[in-house]
């Protein structure tokens, strides 16, 4: 019951699927006369007959429109052969009723002169004859190429079929027997006439043209194809090499600016110390591998190509001539073997230049890693110090570069290469400079101070000497002070203090 059911399923399946391709007798024979009167319209438009043959096998007596605009592709060449080949045919048959009617009019001739003259010399008949039976000979010799050239498929009614020609395309419903036998009158395979057969002549001469223009294009993409081929090596090894020496430059110069610090990055970044650690050092490092990994892709495409260029390419079709192969490969060869003697030296020398970068690399690393911790350690001590805020060094003050130009050899590469260390260090030695300057000058003060006291004190002990009476003899070798009474100033005059008293 299963297996019945789903047979079935299968059936019904089956049936939906070829549904909209089965039509009734009556849809289909309505469907081929809609199809008959829309190619019959589109063919005669202004005699309203209907097809008299197959589109291939146009005659003269067809009108092709020369203005038809909207025709593309292959339908637009296709229009363009037939009115070659209408006119063509035309051409034809205008010198060949040109011809009969001369050849009518010899013949007419002849008898005339023969009735005439009875009596004719034999050497202009021996000359008549002559070339009846040379023209006869070469109508034969025509006569034989045509019936070669109806032999071969391309000549032959039924080649242009198109049935033949739409093998290969999906079925189409077949057309009705009234429409078919009212296409046109049905010849006599027998009945085949000369010109029928030059019509398949002019044919197969222009298939024939059309397969050699094929053959042509086909030959000449070959050749192309081969050559970029050929050139292939050349170029792959310049490209590589470029590339090398582009990598090259560009990772020295990434790896000599990889110690060095931008002058404003690093006066933004002295109280902040933990911007550019760890991460920044592991983004650089990982750009660095990634260069090196397409330079080491590069220098390994480089070995390869060294290695096959040993292999000498096969040839791609072989229809080629094999001169213009051999001479071809002869240059290659002869262009490449010039460049043998120089990969290994190449080799060696990428080797080497691999180690310098790697060691380069390597100081880099480290010399970046003793400089991270030396502005660390600055970093700490500015912190911990009050002498940098109290003495900062102003922007100014770093770029020494007045119209004399740099002080010294040291102002001039620090002014060329900004290094962050160097920068700090003057910094501090700014702030000791001015700390000290500082202090010489208050010390001067203070001591300008002392002096001023100590001759304020000289002073007023002059004074309390003057005023104790108190005087130093300068004859008086031992320095003895002589000691006088305060009031011994008043020499006994006491009655003058007692009159200014009462008065």
């Amino acid at each position: 019951m299963e297996q019945q059911h789903s047979f079935l399923e299968i059936i019904q399946k089956a049936q939906r699927s070829l549904d909209p391709y089965i039509k009734q007798r009556q849809e289909a024979a309505q469907i081929r006369r809609i199809l008959a009167s829309h190619l019959s319209s589109h063919v005669h438009q202004n005699r309203g007959i209907s097809l008299p043959r197959p589109l291939s096998l146009v005659g003269t007596g067809c009108e092709v429109d020369g203005t038809s605009h909207g025709v593309r592709g292959l339908q637009k060449e296709y229009l363009r052969c037939v009115r070659a080949n209408v006119k063509a045919k035309a051409e034809y048959d205008e010198i060949s009723r040109q011809h009969q009617r001369r050849l009518e009019d010899g013949g007419r001739e002849l008898k005339g002169s023969s009735s005439i003259d009875g009596v004719a010399s034999s050497l202009k008949c021996f000359i008549d004859l002559v070339s009846q039976r040379q023209m006869h000979e070469r109508l034969r010799i025509i006569q034989d190429y045509v019936d070669v050239l109806a032999q071969k498929p391309a000549a032959t009614l039924d080649h242009l079929d198109p049935q033949m020609v739409l093998k290969d395309v999906e079925a189409l419903p077949k057309m009705p027997s009234e429409v078919l036998n009212g296409s046109g009158p049905i010849k006599d395979p027998a009945a085949v006439d000369l010109k029928e057969l030059v019509d398949q002549l002019e044919k197969s001469v222009l298939r024939a043209k059309m397969l050699l223009q094929r053959e042509q294009n086909l030959l000449a993409k070959i050749k192309t194809e081969d050559t970029t081929i050929t050139r292939d090596h050349g170029t792959r090894l310049s490209a590589v090499g470029t590339t090398r020496s582009t990598l090259i430059n560009w990772i020295e110069s990434e790896l000599s600016r990889a110690g060095e610090g931008n002058p404003e990055s690093c006066s933004l970044n002295t109280s902040s110390p933990d911007k550019r650690g760890k991460h920044f050092i592991a983004s650089e490092l990982l750009l660095i591998q990634r260069q090196y990994k397409r330079y080491t892709k590069a220098r390994e495409s480089l070995v390869t190509a060294a290695t096959d260029l040993s292999v000498l390419p096969d040839a791609p079709v072989a229809e080629i001539q094999s001169s213009m192969e051999s001479s071809e490969l002869y240059c290659i060869c002869s262009g490449m073997e010039i460049t043998h003697p120089y990969l290994e030296e190449m080799i060696s020398i990428s080797n080497e230049q691999k180690a310098v970068i790697q060691q380069k690399s390597h100081l880099t690393i480290s010399l970046s890693k003793q400089l991270k911790e030396a502005n660390q350690g600055l970093d700490r001590l500015a912190d911990e110090s009050h002498l940098l805020p109290t003495y900062p060094m102003s922007a100014v003050r770093t770029q020494r570069n007045g119209p004399e130009g740099p002080v010294s050899f040291g102002d001039e590469i620090s002014n060329h290469q900004e290094p962050d260390s160097s920068s700090r260090a003057r910094a501090w030695m700014y702030a000791a400079q001015s700390s000290s300057y500082a202090t010489g000058a208050i010390v001067s003060d203070k001591l300008d101070e002392g002096r001023t006291t100590l001759n304020d004190a000289q002073r007023v002990l002059l004074e309390l000497q003057d005023l104790l009476g108190l005087e130093i003899r300068s004859g008086d070798r031992s320095g003895t002070q002589q000691s006088r009474d305060i009031w011994a100033v008043l020499h006994g005059n006491l009655g003058v203090i007692k009159a200014d008293g009462m008065d």
